[in-house]
């Protein structure tokens, strides 16, 4: 009992900033920017690729929805997508907490789902955590889809661009610490505590 007590004083940090992000806000925030980006992007990928007319935008954007989306391929393709962004992430924190299991612990809630540090850890490696599948699996796939007309890896770039929104808007809302700072995730996804370097 006694060294379960001193653990959790190890981990516990009652100095330093709370930050919470409101769920309805990112919710609302997400679902602006789903409609804007998709449409938008399907709209570049028609003209590009398409014959650039509108009936060819709203023909290319039934298509990426029912061919993609909502066929047993397009679900599929969005189960590995989910699996790769959480094994990604999940890889990038072990490997900034020096690999401690421990200072991991698995999180599902009506936000979000994912692991979450409760050992503290340098914000600028939180932060390269939760750009990195953005980037990767996100973004890289949709330049790639883009550029040369692979309506597959369009799709998969932008189902994790617009997956990515949580982590996105939480890196744009740690914006104004330090990278040197320490953060600590609270007991539910999007929030945490910034233990600062200096005061």
């Amino acid at each position: 009992m006694e060294t379960k007590e001193m653990n959790l004083e190890g981990y516990a940090h009652s100095e330093g900033v709370e930050v919470k992000v409101s769920a309805a806000r990112v919710n609302i925030t997400i679902l602006l920017y789903l409609f804007f980006f998709v449409v938008g992007a399907v709209v570049l990928f028609n003209y590009i690729w398409g014959d650039g007319s509108s009936y060819g935008a709203g023909y290319e954007l039934g298509n990426i929805a029912r061919l993609q989306a909502l066929s047993v391929k397009g679900a599929i393709i969005m189960a590995l997508c989910c699996l790769v962004y959480t094994l990604l992430q999940y890889g990038l924190l072990y490997w900034f907490t020096g690999k401690d299991c421990q200072a991991l612990r698995w999180n599902t809630d009506w936000k979000s789902w994912g692991f979450l540090v409760i050992k503290p850890l340098p914000l600028r490696y939180y932060r390269m955590t939760l750009l990195a599948p953005f980037v990767l699996i996100g973004l890289l796939p949709f330049i790639h889809g883009l550029c040369t007309g692979n309506d597959v890896c369009f799709f998969i770039g932008v189902f994790c661009i617009v997956g990515s929104g949580a982590d996105c808007y939480y890196f744009w809302k740690l914006r104004s610490f330090n990278g040197d700072d320490k953060i600590v995730d609270g007991d539910e996804s999007l929030s945490a505590t910034i233990i600062k370097n200096s005061y």
